[in-house]
């Protein structure tokens, strides 16, 4: 049965909150500089996923608070995650009744342009505070969240599904 017309339970609250905690936990991890060119932006990837799925109770407001807790506690350029995420967050809170009926793979291709915008929102933030070109290996992480949307969301929409009555033996 495709994911769009799946019957889901509510999300619980608690279970959002639970996803942002594992996300900035992994996204302060301290991976090695070849690892971390690899990994996605977990915290973006699980905003756009929230924002989509749930726009009543995640939005632009999530975006700007976990960007906060994310310069503050990585030590980055003071809204640099805050103008990205909130601009990400805006463009995918616009269509999300139209994107939750994509199939993954086409949701993934909306969110990998989302994914680079915020990459280079960051990047070009960090350059105006006078940092270098990181290189392009910058950008390897995009596509691999893009790759890992399918996933993402068939993880996150695990705890909601509704389970199959079993059927009456007669």
């Amino acid at each position: 049965m495709p994911v769009s017309s799946q019957l889901l339970k509510p999300v619980k609250r608690s279970f959002i909150v639970f996803t942002f905690i594992v996300a900035l936990t992994l996204a302060l991890i301290p991976w090695g500089p070849m690892v971390r060119a690899f990994l996605p932006d977990f915290v973006a990837l699980t905003l756009l996923y929230w924002c989509m799925n749930q726009p009543r109770h995640v939005g632009v407001g999530w975006a700007f608070w976990l960007a906060m807790l994310l310069d503050i506690a990585d030590g980055n350029v003071f809204g640099q995650h805050g103008l990205a995420y909130c601009a990400t967050s805006w463009f995918v809170l616009g269509r999300h009744r139209q994107l939750g009926m994509f199939p993954l793979w086409q949701q993934a291709l909306y969110v990998a342009p989302l994914l680079l915008a915020n990459q280079l929102i960051m990047l070009l933030v960090r350059m105006a505070t006078g940092s270098g070109f990181p290189g392009w290996s910058y950008f390897v992480g995009t596509l691999s969240g893009a790759l890992l949307w399918p996933l993402l969301s068939q993880l996150l929409q695990a705890p909601q599904r509704v389970d199959k009555p079993a059927e009456i033996q007669s």
